[in-house]
């Protein structure tokens, strides 16, 4: 098949407009991505799409970050850097080919983490009814995703949850009031917290020796990752601390921290906003996390826990060791793309952050009817356990057009039906069209 042919895209005449002079940051990301889209052959629309979006709007957004991230360690006199997965495997990807030439002596490693294996760490089993990622996410726990959480085969706790009063449809979630204190009264159970307990002291040894290894816990350590709320990594600060180990530095994209979450304004930074310190806020896109974590994929599934390996060391268990939704979706063309990008720039000369959140806020809040249909598809998965993988976007019913379970909220108006697309938008919540970063 022919390669299709490559035009000027939107983004890339935004990155035209953004230039002043030859070889300013404009200037640079703009034949970068040129370089790239030249390099990566696409033969299909679909594929097109998704290289020009990761080459004008993906690439921009995580190479600047990454640049970002190198000097801002050497800054605070890091010897390490930490890319947590899975968003930060593209990250270290990068950081990979611009480390040389910014940052050398640097140590960059990739790290096994989760919000399954941290969170449950430093979780108290006597308050597990008071713990808040046991229920929340994009969409709120179901009976499953209770009990994944928790490292629990549900099958064994059947009679247990229905006593407790639980639902075991999946569709019976933690945002309705009866099946959240049902979960409540089954956390409360002895049963659940003595098994809970054994699990979460299990998981605390193996991680605090799995930081000792790595040294995740450290004052001249620095863990990267896209972002948000920052509790993960306070679970691990917790762990660590109560064991006696120091608090590394946090480099974020962006950090959005609850009141009842976790941060610190002399180890926490982030590069295009914080909402703790209000840094950068009027650079957010709405619902930033979603888009940074899908072009943050993965190529492996969610770590489960870790183990202890026959030579002694502490290694992770994954779900899976690869990610075949997304691989089917375009991963390599999309990475592909990425690297191809990282290739044409070796560093930047001025702040780029204006000009990527006008190509971010173009493409998330403004798609066109082919990005709304090639990154719709793309299979996001948005449960600490994996349960919850949805298209990125879809078409609201004209029946009932509500938001559910969609990420992407512009990529799905663009495909859905005008009259759809009205009735949504004359009843929604305004929270909720204008993304706002998510409370408790």
């Amino acid at each position: 098949m022919r390669e299709l042919q490559h035009n000027t895209t939107r983004y890339e005449q935004i990155m035209r407009e953004h230039s002043t002079h030859s070889g300013d940051t404009a200037d640079l990301l703009y034949n970068a991505s040129r370089h790239a889209c030249a390099t990566v052959t696409a033969t299909i629309e679909h594929d097109q799409v998704i290289r020009d979006v990761a080459a004008g709007v993906a690439a921009p957004a995580l190479l600047s970050a990454v640049v970002w991230m190198l000097h801002e360690a050497q800054h605070r006199n890091l010897d390490r850097l930490r890319f947590l997965s899975r968003d930060g495997q593209v990250l270290y990807e990068l950081a990979r080919r611009l480390g040389p030439t910014l940052a050398p002596k640097l140590d960059l490693e990739y790290i096994y983490s989760s919000r399954l294996t941290w969170s449950l760490a430093a979780t108290d089993p006597n308050h597990l009814d008071d713990t808040s990622w046991l229920f929340n996410s994009f969409m709120k726990s179901n009976a499953l995703d209770l009990c994944t959480r928790l490292g629990l085969p549900m099958e064994d706790y059947i009679e247990t949850l229905l006593t407790a009063g639980v639902s075991l449809n999946p569709d019976s979630r933690a945002d309705r009031t009866e099946q959240a204190e049902a979960m409540r009264r089954f956390l409360r159970t002895d049963e659940i917290k003595s098994t809970a307990s054994q699990r979460i002291t299990e998981t605390r040894h193996l991680l605090i020796e799995y930081a000792r290894q790595h040294s995740l816990a450290d004052s001249r350590t620095g863990l990267v990752d896209a972002g948000w709320t920052g509790r993960m990594i306070g679970s691990l600060v917790t762990v660590c601390e109560e064991a006696g180990f120091e608090r590394p530095h946090v480099l974020f994209w962006g950090h959005e921290p609850r009141p009842t979450g976790w941060t610190d304004p002399d180890r926490v930074a982030a590069y295009m906003y914080n909402t703790a310190t209000h840094q950068g806020t009027h650079w957010r896109v709405p619902d930033a996390p979603f888009v940074v974590e899908t072009f943050c994929m993965g190529d492996h599934g969610i770590v489960s826990g870790y183990q202890r390996a026959p030579a002694g060391h502490v290694e992770p268990i994954l779900q899976s060791h690869n990610n075949r939704p997304a691989e089917d979706w375009g991963l390599n063309i999309y990475r592909s793309t990425l690297y191809a990008f990282a290739d044409a720039v070796t560093d930047l000369t001025d702040n780029p952050r204006p000009l990527i959140h006008e190509l971010m806020n173009t493409f998330w809040c403004h798609p066109t009817a082919a990005e709304a249909a090639a990154w719709g598809a793309y299979p996001y998965d948005s449960d600490p356990a994996g349960t919850a993988v949805r298209p990125l976007a879809r078409a609201l019913s004209v029946q009932g057009p509500d938001r559910g379970d969609r990420a992407w909220l512009a990529g799905s108006l663009a495909l859905s039906s005008d009259s759809a697309r009205g009735r949504y938008l004359s009843s929604a919540p305004p929270a909720e069209i204008t993304g706002a970063p998510a409370s408790d």
